[in-house]
């Protein structure tokens, strides 16, 4: 619900609006996509020590410093007094003392601009893990936004290994190598056909 009094290129504009929703627009193919920040449950694909390309990835860990915000001010426009406002958004544990300040464009609603704040604050604390790498034309799998699973040996994230054979008599998958169970834990096995 907002008004645009201002001139703006198309593209700043549809991520002004779309910023309200948790989302962000991206062009792929010649066509205009909005995603919006949300769980997902099923991955779209599989990357691995196999399909990675060599010497590509890298892992950045991003630590807060002295100057990281530790909450988030929104200013939005408020429909029950028709006045601009500012909410200070924190996690429980945050003291607010380093607020960033955010303007909620077509926001109205004080509890939905309470939640977007939330949010930022709390992909500002979490999400501080930066995976890069290079693949070849599996790379074209997913889009922008997509949930992707990564095995990595680096960090250590998950094994990977190929199936060499599947007996279907005895339900027995023969791998190149052996896995490495730990007691105590879940353990998942994600399978990959040759197609992707």
């Amino acid at each position: 619900d907002a008004r645009f009094d201002n001139t703006s290129t198309f593209w700043q504009a549809l991520n002004q609006v779309a910023l309200a929703g948790r989302a962000k627009a991206f062009m792929q193919g010649g066509i205009v996509y909005v995603w919006r920040d949300q769980p997902q449950a099923i991955p779209t694909t599989l990357f691995s020590m196999r399909n990675i390309s060599k010497n590509s990835f890298n892992l950045e860990l991003l630590t807060p410093g002295e100057d990281t915000a530790d909450a988030v001010e929104v200013s939005y426009f408020d429909e029950s007094v028709w006045a601009p406002r500012h909410l200070l958004c924190k996690l429980p544990d945050s003291n607010a003392e380093r607020p960033a300040k955010v303007d909620l464009f077509g926001v109205v609603n004080r509890a939905q601009a309470y939640r977007e704040g939330l949010y930022m604050a709390a992909a500002n604390r979490y999400r501080r893990t930066l995976a890069t790498f290079q693949t070849e034309m599996e790379g074209y799998i997913p889009s922008y936004g997509s949930l992707v699973t990564v095995t990595h040996e680096l960090p250590q994230w998950g094994q990977t290994f190929e199936a060499v054979e599947w007996s279907a008599w005895n339900r027995t998958l023969t791998l190149t190598d052996e896995p490495t169970w730990i007691s105590g834990q879940d353990h998942y096995v994600g399978l990959r056909r040759r197609n992707g």
